[in-house]
């Protein structure tokens, strides 16, 4: 019986032990879910949505083949959106039933501009035949080729699947229990074999009975050694250890059931109605900022040593470009003049976008080769997207004063609210703080504005200001006198809200010299730069030169103590001529 109940334990530990790793071989569900396209598109570009890459839970690996170029970039949905536009696409669907991707078509126009170097894109592949991503719901990949061509057909998602099998660390663990049982009954079975195998008394008289001639030996003194029992051990050890290995193998967590905490209440999530407020949509992220300042910088190394004003026009807007623009006419006709001030980008202090989801875009960003170097003064670039297909360009370029204090920023991630040029929110409208501004350069303290502007670590007003100009007019000779005068460009001011309620305000005005003769018969010479640009040498009429001025302050809140400052400028020459 004995026997029969060890074997019955082998068959069974045998049984549970090869169920258990059955399932992690051939019963073994595939490691992943593949979706693929099947069919070809003539569209130039095809557009996977968040809600596809997040069909199923985990990361995201695709594959992208086909003829030709291959690009694809994933950025947050609504500015792949606007993007693509009224671009014919396709856009892919997941079938669940059917396992596969599927397609459709949609928009008239034929091509779109090239998707490589796109500032919408958190990330781009270009020439990536497959690379894997955990995008959120938000975010959606754009695959295409140069923008004129159809996109790739050949499109497949690639899921992690779950291949948990909670059921193999019981199955190996009883099992190996089983077993373990059947070398115990075994070795039960045996021991008593053997012991109902032993000599017995016999009744009555007869022969005494045989002693082995080992135990007449040993009776005799002599050396018998003894019955090993190491073959018996290793059979015993042999099952034990097989035992052993196939419990320890279901320790793994993926073997065993996962429970959780049957009482255990979901923590609730936030709606509209309720909880937290989701996160305001910004105009870039900080890796974002990051690469677009460079790219900038870029540029502008370019175009500054080439004194390339086209190439600088792809990257420059505003009065940052009309700058450029003269500063390169000036150093064609003067070899000896200087460029302006390179951008440094490699290092972004300050990183601040505008909360939005629409165009244009604005993006506040302070950039310097070291943020920690205080020893060169930071750069801050005020840069404006027109719309999802332009790039970011700079509109402002200033240097920050040395002890410039930038008021409380936001968090990248928050953003802040652009505020309306005439907004009535703070100490002054953003369209009045330059006008305000420039009377102040010409009339110092007599100026009604004089009380709201700070004048301490004012360096522009010792440069430019009515002291400057004073100076400037008594040097003339008696022959020539020189008028000063502003003028504010249409160019709309730019304002970023700060977490103080001011804002950070970007205005620009032009300062205008125009020296004219007093005596008949006098001329006005010019030099450097303003004979540069203006091509005079001298003039009977007078030379008119146009200095621009591109300012940033931090204004405070309506009913604030607290004073406009000047954070940093950039002023030279824009424009030079002879007075008509």
């Amino acid at each position: 019986m004995r026997f029969v109940l060890a074997i019955v334990s082998f068959v069974i530990g045998v049984l549970l032990v090869g169920l258990g790793v059955g399932q992690r071989t051939v019963f073994a569900p595939p490691s992943s879910i593949v979706a693929a396209t099947s069919g070809t598109t003539s569209a130039p570009v095809t557009v996977i949505p968040g809600s596809v890459l997040n069909a199923n839970p985990g990361y995201q690996r695709i594959s992208v083949s086909g003829t030709g170029k291959v690009f694809a970039a994933y950025g947050r949905t609504s500015d792949v959106d606007a993007w693509v536009g009224d671009a014919a696409h396709t856009t892919l669907r997941y079938d669940a039933a059917a396992g596969k991707l599927t397609a459709r078509t949609t928009g008239t126009a034929t091509e779109v501009p090239d998707p490589r170097g796109s500032d919408l894109w958190y990330q781009e592949y270009d020439d990536a035949r497959q690379f894997t991503v955990r995008l959120p719901a938000d975010v959606s990949l754009v695959v295409a080729s140069d923008g004129s061509a159809p996109a790739p057909s050949d499109v497949s998602v690639t899921w992690p699947r779950d291949t948990a099998t909670p059921s193999v660390g019981p199955l190996l663990t009883v099992g190996g229990l089983f077993v373990l049982g059947g070398v115990v009954l075994l070795v039960w079975a045996f021991l008593h074999q053997r012991r109902s195998r032993g000599p017995r008394r016999r009744s009555g008289g007869g022969r005494p009975p045989r002693v082995r001639a080992s135990r007449r030996a040993a009776a005799a003194g002599a050396q018998v050694p003894a019955r090993s029992r190491r073959g018996r051990r290793s059979f015993v050890a042999v099952p034990v250890l097989v035992a052993g290995a196939l419990v320890l193998s279901g320790c793994s967590s993926e073997y065993w059931p996962q429970g959780g905490d049957a009482g255990a209440t979901p923590t609730p999530t936030a709606t509209a109605t309720g909880g937290a407020a989701p996160a305001p949509a910004t105009a870039a992220t900080k890796q974002q900022i990051s690469r677009i300042v460079s790219r900038v910088a870029d540029v502008a190394e370019q175009a500054d040593a080439d004194k390339d004003a086209d190439l600088a026009g792809t990257r420059f807007a505003g009065p940052a470009l009309e700058l450029r623009k003269a500063n390169y006419a000036i150093r064609d006709a003067d070899a000896e003049a200087k460029p302006l001030p390179a951008i440094a980008a490699d290092d972004v202090c300050v990183a601040l976008p505008q909360q939005t989801d629409s165009w244009p875009r604005t993006v506040f960003a302070v950039v310097a080769a070291d943020c920690s170097d205080e020893q060169t003064a930071p750069q801050a670039l005020t840069l404006v997207q027109q719309d999802a297909r332009s790039d970011y360009k700079v509109e402002y370029a200033v240097s920050l004063e040395a002890d410039a204090q930038l008021p409380s920023l936001a968090p990248t991630a928050i953003g802040a609210a652009q505020l309306a040029p005439d907004s009535k929110l703070l100490a002054l409208a953003p369209d009045e703080v330059a006008a305000a501004y420039a009377d102040i350069l010409s009339k110092d303290a007599e100026s009604p504005s004089a009380d709201l502007f700070a004048g301490d670590g004012d360096d522009l007003r010792t440069r430019i200001g009515k002291s400057y100009k004073d100076e400037k007019a008594k040097s003339l000779d008696d022959t020539a006198e020189i008028a000063f005068s502003s003028e504010i460009p249409d160019d709309t001011p730019l304002a970023l809200a700060t977490n103080t309620a001011g804002a950070l305000v970007s205005v620009d005005l032009d300062e205008v010299e125009e020296v004219t003769p007093t005596a008949t018969g006098a001329k006005v010479n010019t030099e450097g730069a303003v004979k540069a640009l203006s091509g005079v040498d001298s003039s009977t009429k007078g030379v008119r030169a146009t200095y621009g001025v591109q300012l940033l302050f931090s204004v405070p809140p309506v009913g604030s103590d607290d004073k406009i400052e000047l954070l940093g400028f950039t002023q030279g020459l824009i424009a030079a001529s002879e007075v008509q």
